[in-house]
């Protein structure tokens, strides 16, 4: 029997002192565990290791190679035929040279008249400042007799326009009779179908009501397009009426003109007379200027060196009716062009390219489009052969484009070298939004990160490990860079991404490592 202090000490007591010890044990070793900092064993982990190197972060995305720059050449006039073309896609062409050809019937006939108006002026001068002399005079009466020309071509085409008219305006009626006929019939059935349906409400009676109200609403649409393309028909019609007739009146006033001109070139010229025969003069150069020019513009011509993207056209067609789909360049005449800084579709009787410049249009999710900016470096990586090509971002849309529910940003990348480079070419776009050098870094599956707290699993020599908090730099694709909380060398545990593990273990209970409460020796 124990004794204290020369007494004996009873059994009860001493079971209540090894329970109570015990205790204290057992809260020693929770304490321990908590203040540690989450120790645990890490025995069966996966781990990485904190060292010094390069960290980068990049957005990835595709899109096919372009051209920069884009110059859609059309004729001024688009109604007018094709009446040939010089150049083929793929064919690289010059400053300067022939394109294509429209009609030039107009042309010529508009040139040819405002030369013989001119011709007229310039002898009306002559005879007002030198008097009229038999010469002179035949040219009076050569000036009257080309106006009295002008006057029957203006009647012969307004009449043209007349007749035009009404053939124009019975053909439209009788389409427009024949669609409202069709209707009335399709209307009729359509109550005979429902009158058979309410004496006999079978499935074949609805059928036959449902086909005959389809009928009735196709004639319906038949009828209002035929009048809508009566409507059109005539209003063309009438505006060709209004401007023949506008012409026949311009040709009688020139015919008086004139005729006022020869009577008073009989008689003395004044000062005033002089100024008003030079400024007929210089009326009919302008005119003749402007048919000229009018004729060179059947002549379309590249505006630049370049390759042919597309001729979007065919001889014995409209130059109007050549125009492909909508393209964000705008059109240009045989003497200006457009520029635009890519373009899948063009809107151009030809478009040129410039392959010396190319680039590619690609689209950037919601989520990464913020990282993305101006001048940042970028790799192209061409699909069919694996090139990789460096370019450069040179802009960035500030409209949203949605994609199945999708908000993605435009943005283009200009290549830095296009040699060998076609155009359309589907293309792998890897853009770099950021880059440290040389820094501490660790694998960002070793970070965990709750809110804004970033915490890393370290584990000690012993085996055991260690819950730190981390302060992080950039966010690469694979690695992140550590500002502080640890050092290089530390190994990291990386978290347990298994969906039948909950990643956590409470430090030092039910592992069967050491000092556990269960499993492993004590």
């Amino acid at each position: 029997m124990p004794r204290v202090l020369g007494k004996a000490v009873s059994r009860p007591v001493v079971i209540n002192a090894v329970l109570a010890l015990a205790v204290l044990v057992v809260i020693g070793l929770a304490v321990r565990a908590v203040t540690a900092g989450g120790q645990t064993e890490a025995s069966n982990q996966t781990t990485t290791t904190v060292d010094t190197g390069d960290v980068m972060a990049s957005v990835t995305a595709s899109g096919n190679i372009a051209a920069a720059t884009t110059v859609e050449v059309n004729f001024d006039d688009s109604s007018q035929v094709v009446r040939k073309i010089y150049v083929k896609a793929g064919q690289h062409v010059r400053k300067g040279q022939l394109l294509a050809r429209i009609d030039q019937t107009d042309a010529k006939q508009t040139l040819r008249s405002a030369q013989i108006q001119l011709r007229a002026a310039r002898a009306s001068y002559q005879e007002t400042v030198s008097g009229q002399t038999s010469a002179e005079r035949a040219v009076d009466q050569a000036s009257i007799a080309s106006a009295q020309q002008s006057i029957k071509n203006a009647e012969l085409a307004l009449r043209q326009a007349e007749q035009s008219l009404r053939l124009n305006r019975s053909q439209a009626n009788a389409t427009v009779n024949q669609a409202q006929r069709a209707m009335n019939a399709a209307d009729a059935a359509v109550r005979k179908a429902q009158q058979a349906y309410r004496n006999d409400p079978s499935a074949e009676n609805l059928q036959a009501l449902q086909t005959a109200k389809s009928t009735l609403s196709t004639a319906r649409s038949a009828l209002t397009s035929a009048r809508q393309q009566r409507a059109q028909t005539l209003l063309s019609g009438q505006q060709q009426v209004q401007t023949q007739r506008a012409n026949l009146t311009s040709s009688r006033q020139q015919l008086t003109s004139t005729r006022a001109s020869v009577n008073i070139n009989a008689q003395g010229a004044t000062d005033s007379e002089v100024a008003n025969a030079q400024a007929s003069v210089d009326t009919a150069q302008v005119t003749v200027d402007q048919a000229a020019t009018a004729l060179d513009a059947t002549v379309l011509k590249a505006p630049v060196a370049g390759t042919v993207a597309a001729v979007n056209g065919s001889v014995g067609q409209t130059a109007s009716g050549s125009s492909a789909s909508s393209s964000s360049s705008s059109s240009s005449s045989s003497s200006s062009s457009s520029d635009t800084s890519s373009s899948s579709s063009s809107s151009g009787f030809v478009t040129l390219t410039s392959t010396h410049v190319l680039e590619v249009t690609t689209y950037v999710a919601e989520a990464d489009i913020d990282s993305v900016q101006v001048d940042q470096p970028a790799t192209v990586t061409l699909s069919a052969s694996d090139r990789e090509l460096q370019g450069t971002v040179t802009s960035i849309a500030t409209v949203q484009t949605v994609t199945n529910n999708v908000v993605e940003y435009g943005v283009t990348v200009r290549l830095d070298k296009t040699r060998g480079v076609k155009l359309g070419a589907t293309a792998e776009v890897v853009i770099t939004t950021g880059s440290k050098d040389d820094v501490l870094r660790v694998s960002s599956s070793a970070l965990t990160t709750v809110g804004n707290t970033t915490t890393a699993t370290v584990q000690e020599d012993d085996g055991t490990t260690k819950t730190v908090q981390v302060e992080v730099g950039l966010q690469g694709d694979s690695q992140t860079q550590v500002i502080s909380g640890l050092e290089a060398g530390d190994v990291l545990v990386v978290p347990e991404t298994d969906s039948g593990s909950s990643g956590f273990t409470f430090p030092g209970v039910g592992g069967g490592g050491p000092g556990g409460l269960g499993g492993g020796p004590q």
